[in-house]
């Protein structure tokens, strides 16, 4: 009866360590898929930087921020402007050449007077990466600015 008792003891034990083990591993895996994860965001980014693209192309841009922004959950203000979370939001920003200078709009914003108008206006025009910045925390993407050029 004693030896019955000790293995369910011995059992048990063995369980609780491979559940804390399978926990563990999890935990790690998840940690590590996320680095990876961040790393490609960051460097797929770091691309754009002083590159020059189609208004088109900045298009494909935006909805990728944007749909960064809702896979982490990032919540808007008042106004429906993403709100930094000082570790994965990502702001973003284009300047519009307006009577000689720059009028700078969030992508927020254009998304919310509609893509199409966006598309029809500058899907021609030239734009270049000027400024990325990056949290202080996780190192990840914070914003980056996008420039209309004269063409």
């Amino acid at each position: 009866m004693k030896v019955y008792i000790m293995k369910n003891k011995i059992l048990l034990v063995l369980t609780i360590f491979m559940v804390i083990l399978a926990i563990s591993c999890y935990i790690v895996y998840q940690y590590r898929s996320n680095i990876i994860e961040n790393k490609k965001i960051n460097n797929q980014y770091k691309s754009y930087y002083q590159a020059q693209v189609l208004g088109t192309e900045l298009v494909s841009i935006i909805n990728e921020t944007e749909d960064i922004n809702s896979k982490n959950e990032i919540l808007k203000n008042d106004e429906g402007l993403y709100i930094d979370n000082q570790e994965n939001s990502i702001k973003m920003y284009i300047e519009f050449i307006y009577k000689d200078e720059y009028k700078v709009l969030e992508i927020e914003k254009i998304l919310k007077d509609g893509i199409e108008n966006f598309i029809k206006n500058y899907g021609a025009q030239s734009f270049k990466c000027t400024k990325i910045t990056y949290h202080e925390k996780t190192k990840n993407v914070k914003e980056i600015t996008f420039t209309e050029i004269n063409n």
